[in-house]
């Protein structure tokens, strides 16, 4: 092979060899760029997620607190509908609370708490001894409300007069579902419900009280359980008085407060 063609071909090689190398370079470069795209958008979408999980657990903690508002409307599940009213354990009170509302076709409110229920409300409750005898009752009237408003004005009625008579350990009894969990789980807050956001000052006042008096607050087994006081809150729609206490049982709730009684 002549000298020429022998350089021709070692040209060729080096500008082979120096294209080679210089493509390798550039894939190498395209790589690490492609590796750094995949990193980049994996941190993104890590990122992404990050913040979705916290939405989601955001969300659901507002949907556990909406749900508190929407079981006003829904009587506590399992119980039993054919309880009777007990009475308290000798030597201690029990207060029964009820709210009242009569929905009206324009009362009916739009908002974050879904559709909600208007219309004239009102509460009512009974505090017996454990021998069921009446020893104070009481109605209030708060004019166009919802069922949620009226129950927790109930309690914290309620929870007012055994903290006046200075009833320490007593039981305080309530059929709202809703109402309970707001004024006994000390570490739920208001989130976004407008209902809620009203009642507020009632919701705190109540758990004060309870922790003052060391009340001991359950739900009723049962829609008997609750008749006198449910009774109450009606009177309160048909009086509309603001507020009245009844220091002897009305001779329409007379006869269901002796029935009571009779199982003692």
């Amino acid at each position: 092979m002549c000298r020429t063609t022998k350089s021709k071909i070692k040209k060729t090689m080096g500008a082979y060899e120096s294209t080679a190398r210089s493509n390798g370079t550039k894939e190498e470069e395209e790589d690490e760029a492609m590796m750094r795209l995949i990193a980049s958008a994996m941190f993104g979408a890590v990122a992404i997620w990050g913040a979705a999980k916290m939405v989601d657990n955001t969300d659901t903690q507002e949907r556990n607190r909406q749900s508190l508002v929407n079981s006003s409307f829904i009587r506590p599940e399992g119980l039993n509908q054919r309880s009777i009213w007990s009475p308290p354990p000798r030597g201690r009170f029990k207060m029964n609370t009820d709210g009242a509302c009569r929905p009206t076709p324009v009362g009916i409110m739009l908002s974050r708490d879904c559709v909600v229920q208007r219309g004239p409300s009102g509460y009512g409750g009974i505090l017996r001894d454990h021998n069921g005898k009446w020893i104070r009752g009481f109605i209030g009237f708060i004019g166009v409300a919802d069922c949620l408003t009226s129950e927790l004005h109930g309690i914290l009625k309620g929870l007012e007069i055994l903290d006046e008579f200075d009833l320490k350990g007593a039981i305080l009894e309530t059929d709202s579902q809703a109402a309970y969990e707001w004024v006994t789980r000390q570490g739920v807050i208001r989130g976004k419900s407008e209902i809620i956001h009203a009642c507020w000052s009632t919701i705190m006042e109540c758990r004060q009280l309870i922790r003052k008096n060391y009340i001991d607050v359950s739900l009723v087994p049962g829609e008997k359980a609750n008749r006198c006081a449910d009774k109450l809150a009606d009177m309160a729609i048909e009086a509309r008085y603001k507020y009245l206490e009844i220091k002897y049982p009305p001779p329409d709730l007379k006869y269901l407060v002796e029935k009571d009684a009779k199982f003692v």
